[in-house]
């Protein structure tokens, strides 16, 4: 069966031992098991990669299926699932276990992906997809948390630390982390420092290469790429950077189909837009059909 994230409070009610999460959104994941998996469990956590339990799926299988009047209940997570560990899924859970709950925590899966339709089809299978969240709601979360730690920040700023998370909970997490550690005697924080602290200056120009290759600029984007070296780390940087700006604009389309106003919609767009990206805004805008860009999100 599937269950949406946003009914993640609806597992606590869940009779299953077996579950697949999967998709980008690590730092939701990690919530979801600590809230609903180990908040007042009193049992034994135990962990397996992928290439471990194919190495040795009979040490896996006996953690699972082992039984003592003495044990305590075990949650198992599996982490790194593929499609290469669908036979040993397949025969794990031909069978009952009890005081067990079993975790498959894999990347993005896609809808031919043998272990995600065979958890989709079972009733007794839970199968929640996680997926990289909007900037709305992460603005949300940071504002929240500096709320609470009566730290004195400005909206833009909290949308500079959202653009360098790439939309995963657990990256905005750990650079909020970062900041009240640094600032602990401090209850203000500017954007020169929020730049330093987060290595924001690269950032910034991979978002100019992204905004510039959306406005089909040619020039600039050949001559940005010209003066940069990126490396497979930055590469991939740039590309999760690529789906959060598509996203972006795809909601940006929907609004200005709504409001039939662009300005309006630019301006009524949350977390807000700066006014120095209006102008590169609206001409991607103007550029991309609803239909292409959703196709562009697709191969991105």
């Amino acid at each position: 069966m599937i269950v949406k994230s946003y009914k993640l409070s609806d597992v606590k009610n869940l009779k299953s031992s077996f579950f697949l999460f999967y998709g980008e959104n690590e730092g939701q994941k990690d919530e979801a098991i600590t809230e609903y998996f180990l908040k007042d469990f009193k049992g034994e956590v135990v962990k397996y990669d992928e290439s471990q339990i194919i190495e040795n799926k009979n040490n896996f299988f006996d953690t699972c299926y082992n039984e003592s009047l003495f044990e305590n209940s075990k949650v198992i997570i599996v982490l790194r699932v593929t499609s290469k560990s669908y036979e040993i899924v397949k025969e794990l859970i031909s069978k009952k276990i009890y005081n067990k709950k079993v975790i498959f925590n894999s990347k993005t899966l896609d809808k031919k992906s043998k272990i995600r339709q065979l958890f989709e089809k079972e009733n007794d299978l839970v199968c929640i997809p996680f997926y990289l969240e909007e900037n709305y709601s992460l603005h949300k979360i940071a504002s929240q948390f500096f709320r609470n730690n009566k730290i004195s920040i400005s909206n833009e700023n909290i949308n500079l630390i959202i653009e360098n998370c790439s939309g995963d909970r657990r990256n905005l997490k750990n650079e909020m982390n970062k900041i009240l550690n640094y600032f602990l005697d401090k209850n203000k924080i500017n954007k020169d420092e929020i730049v330093k602290l987060i290595n924001l200056y690269e950032r910034e120009n991979f978002f100019e290469l992204i905004d510039n290759c959306l406005a089909q600029n040619h020039k600039r984007v050949i001559k940005i790429i010209n003066n940069n070296t990126y490396d497979k780390n930055d590469s991939m940087i740039i590309i999760r950077s690529f789906v959060t700006r598509i996203k972006r604009l795809i909601l940006l389309k929907k609004n200005f189909l709504e409001t039939q106003d662009l300005d309006k919609a630019i301006d009524g767009f949350r977390p807000p837009i700066f006014w120095k990206d209006k102008d590169i805004v609206k001409k991607q805008v103007d550029i991309w059909s609803s239909k292409d860009v959703c196709k562009l999100l697709d191969e991105v």
